[in-house]
């Protein structure tokens, strides 16, 4: 698993430091027809560059790690994307009814929580 002041480098986009890692409290178990039970364990990364790629700052990287078969694996090509990207991917996907009821409510109930502190 990675961590927090990992010092690590990004093909084509170079060097970067682990700031934040935030991670389930259990991995989700998955039925796969092929492998049987499999762990997903995604995470959100907050990195800083030495050089930032893009304006957005690419600041979040989605990285995930799999158990198949008790072998855990890094999942390749994890993205990274920007706050500003982020929240307009989001938006979208609220404008277009991708997220339940309940998520929603719940994600407010979060953002107003944390707003209000």
């Amino acid at each position: 698993m990675i961590r927090e002041g990992k010092k690590s480098r990004a093909r084509y986009w170079g060097k970067f430091v682990v700031k934040k890692v935030v991670k389930l409290d259990a991995p989700v178990i998955c039925q796969s027809d092929e492998a049987g039970e499999v762990e997903f364990n995604p995470t959100i990364v907050q990195i800083e560059w030495d050089k930032y790629p893009s304006d957005d700052k690419n600041e979040l990287w989605f990285p995930y790690w799999i158990k198949i078969r008790g072998k855990e694996k890094y999942g390749q090509y994890a993205p990274m994307i920007g706050q500003k990207a982020l929240l307009e991917l989001l938006s979208k996907a609220i404008d277009t009814n991708l997220f339940t009821e309940k998520f929603l409510t719940r994600l407010k109930n979060k953002i107003n929580n944390k707003l209000n502190k």
